[in-house]
């Protein structure tokens, strides 16, 4: 007996292995339409790594649902919570489910800056929302849309280091969607320079007298800041502490070899995909079906070929390495209906077209804007189009068309229906007949 139960544990401890090893832990991905992607599956937010297989992201959210993705592009990766429609609250430590059988997501009620933790080690995620927030000047302009957010850690302590400009700063209570309550500076223009500054807190810009009390910080200069804020008994800040460093330096900072570079920033800047402007460059569905566009010069594509509808197409410069060689837009796009400057250096959207048909399709990086367009085009009376086995041909003043189809139509070339079947008879001249979706352009004599 007891070595039948060693041996169910052993086969127990196992399957969790075998579970949990089908993490990837090197990336994490947050979706739903609370977030500024909706629920784009190709182009989710990207939270950031910071060690022990823990991932954070601070932005912006909506009200409504949201839940992880553990890779881009793929639902059967989602990480979901206990329960449908959970409302976190801040500062709430939940725990997570990796492809549990559920689609159990997070709500958020209240809109504004989040801060959203989550550790793949232990399946859990903290979710906080702003103590202060900083605007001004000195930090991204005088604007509620864009504050700076400082948040506590899990022993409440406040800390923040970042970047400052010169200029006045105004430290706004909470996730600052309202200019007060707020915690001024104790006099007008207190300078916050090295050391501790009293803090005075304030739920009006004047008092009962009518005196202005809306005093701000002045930032001496611009550089790296590193604020501790100080909490007295009533949970409210008393001071901070501030302690300045130079402004950094990027010299030396990004290295590459030399030429042109095809650059994109996500939506919130805080990361960039870049690629060198492509030699060579395909476009195709996956790797293994992508077809070669011409370089016809420096910079510059162009080729005749077959596209379908319904299609999703991505460019590639490198199909050998297609994950890391992809060309994008950050949302699906038409490239039927015109021309198109929305290229990014990584693996989001698709391009599509509106028919089938044969299309040429011309990139050009050659100038400050990239740009891609496929335009239809009639094929000759002799080609048929690949995946497509139909061909029409002129014969003793008739047109005939070979091939499965379903539909035809002949016009004349003011684009005058002649006839909706096939063979039919024809007066000298030039004819479009289109077969389904394909068009032929034919020459009768």
């Amino acid at each position: 007996m007891r070595r039948l139960l060693i041996l169910l544990l052993s086969s127990t401890v196992l399957c969790g292995l075998h579970v949990s090893a089908e993490i990837n832990y090197l990336q994490l991905y947050l979706i739903g339409d609370a977030t500024p992607a909706g629920w784009n599956e190709n182009l989710p937010e990207e939270m950031t790594p910071i060690g022990n297989d823990c991932f954070l992201w601070d932005g912006w959210l909506g009200c409504g649902e949201l839940k992880f993705l553990n890779v881009r592009g793929d639902w059967s990766s989602s990480i979901v919570t206990s329960s449908q429609g959970l409302e976190f609250e801040d500062g709430g430590r939940y725990d997570l489910f990796y492809r549990n059988g559920t689609d159990n997501k997070f709500i958020n009620t209240v809109p504004g800056v989040v801060r959203i933790i989550v550790s793949l080690r232990d399946m859990k995620v903290n979710f906080r929302r702003p103590v202060l927030s900083f605007t001004g000047p000195a930090a991204l302009g005088w604007t509620l849309d864009s504050t700076i957010p400082v948040f506590a850690d899990n022993d409440g302590v406040v800390k923040w280091e970042g970047q400052l400009r010169q200029g006045e700063l105004k430290i706004l209570d909470g996730s600052g969607r309202d200019w007060a309550p707020c915690y001024n500076a104790p006099f007008e223009g207190d300078v916050l320079s090295q050391g501790g500054h009293q803090m005075v807190y304030n739920t009006s810009d004047h008092d009962s007298s009518g005196n202005f009390i809306d005093f701000k910080y002045m930032v001496p200069k611009s550089g790296r800041y590193n604020l501790e804020f100080l909490r007295g008994d009533n949970d409210r800040f008393y001071a901070v502490h501030a302690d300045i460093t130079a402004e950094p330096s990027l010299a030396g900072a990004f290295s590459s070899a030399p030429g042109r570079y095809l650059v994109a920033l996500d939506r919130q800047a805080r990361s960039v995909h870049f690629c060198p402007v492509p030699s060579r460059l395909y476009i195709g569905e996956t790797a293994s079906e992508a077809a070669e566009i011409a370089n016809v010069s420096p910079g510059v594509f162009s080729s005749r070929m077959p596209l379908r509808k319904n299609t999703a197409y991505k460019l590639s410069y490198n199909p050998a390495a297609w994950e890391h060689s992809v060309i994008s837009p950050n949302a699906d796009t038409d490239i039927s209906g015109g021309e198109t400057h929305n290229l990014a250096p990584l693996d989001a959207g698709s391009y599509s077209v509106d028919a089938d048909g044969v299309y040429v399709v011309s990139a050009d990086f050659s100038g400050p804007h990239p740009s891609l367009q496929a335009k239809l085009v009639a094929v000759t009376s002799n080609e048929a189009l690949p995946e497509a086995d139909v061909t029409v041909k002129a014969r003793a003043g008739r047109i005939e068309v070979h091939g499965a189809y379903s539909r035809v139509a002949v016009c004349n070339i003011a684009g005058i229906l002649v006839s909706d079947t096939a063979p039919c008879s024809v007066e000298a001249g030039i004819y479009i007949v289109k077969v389904d979706n394909n068009t032929f352009k034919i020459s009768v004599k």
